[in-house]
């Protein structure tokens, strides 16, 4: 018990304040969303479980809204739904990302060049603009949305991927691999990307914090799935009854998408700071 205590402090003792802030509250928010159906009280997306424009209380902790639903089931339902968009869309964007940037940055000459300009086009762009026009010709649908945040947020990872693909491909053990009679396609995955992954980690969660901003602005604009509760659902909700005074329709579920927000932000940044000694600094 007493080697499990300083093999724990040991390792938190290297942790930089914002990565330790970041697995904290992304943490607590995964938490709440998977566990979604065992704290709340009602299913999500019910009318007149309450008088409509109910202020907070004890049977209804975040309010009502103006149907009379309950927002605080809505908005843990909400957090549920941005994490599985974020992560998923994240998983779609990997996926394209280093298939792109491995395959440009090993081959290089006219292939990479080529790769490399249809990211730098991707680039120009705009995610949300682009995600916007794919989920409206596709339909409002919590695949389509995942499928077209991923499919726009690619670039980034690419880009990153060739560069430390460049780096990796020089190493003797490229060689060595070729020397033996490697398969490119086997060099590219059992070795090359192996050893390219890890400087990309980081930005896979700053990807997720991207892309769940992306997805409540969907919903916010009310471009998102009406079976499905999403935060920007409901801040797009409030918004209509601005003028009312009905505080807790927005302070809710905008509070907590600011946090998962900042979350995955100091979790990113704290990543980067970890894994490059540089930047690593001790915690007093």
């Amino acid at each position: 018990m007493i080697l499990l205590f300083h093999s724990l402090k040991k390792i938190f003792s290297n942790l930089n304040a914002r990565l330790l802030i970041g697995i904290l509250l992304t943490g607590v928010l995964t938490i709440l969303g998977i566990s979604a159906p065992l704290i709340t009280w009602y299913p999500p997306l019910t009318a007149m479980l309450g008088p409509p424009y109910q202020p907070p209380s004890f049977q209804h902790p975040f309010g009502t809204d103006d149907l009379g639903g309950d927002i605080y089931t809505n908005t843990i339902y909400g957090i549920r739904t941005s994490l599985i968009v974020g992560a998923l869309s994240a998983l779609i964007a990997l996926i394209i990302g280093i298939i792109i940037g491995s395959v440009a940055g090993y081959y290089g000459g006219f292939l990479e060049d080529l790769l490399m300009r249809i990211t730098d086009m991707a680039f120009i762009i705009p995610q949300f603009l682009l995600a916007l026009i794919i989920v409206t010709i596709l339909g409002p649908n919590i695949y389509n949305i995942i499928l077209a945040i991923g499919v726009t947020s690619w670039p980034g990872i690419a880009r990153m991927t060739r560069a430390t693909t460049l780096s990796v491909k020089q190493q003797t053990f490229i060689e060595a691999a070729k020397v033996l009679g490697l398969s490119d396609i086997k060099i590219i995955f059992s070795e090359l990307l192996p050893n390219s992954l890890p400087p990309v980690i980081p930005y896979i969660t700053l990807q997720i914090s991207s892309n769940i901003l992306v997805e409540a602005g969907l919903g916010f604009l009310g471009v998102s799935d009406p079976n499905v509760p999403s935060l920007g659902m409901l801040l797009n909700n409030a918004q209509q009854h601005i003028l009312m005074n009905v505080w807790w329709m927005s302070v809710f579920p905008g509070v907590i998408l600011s946090l998962m927000i900042l979350g995955f932000n100091l979790l990113g940044d704290g990543l980067i700071e970890y894994m490059n000694p540089r930047l690593r600094r001790k915690m007093y």
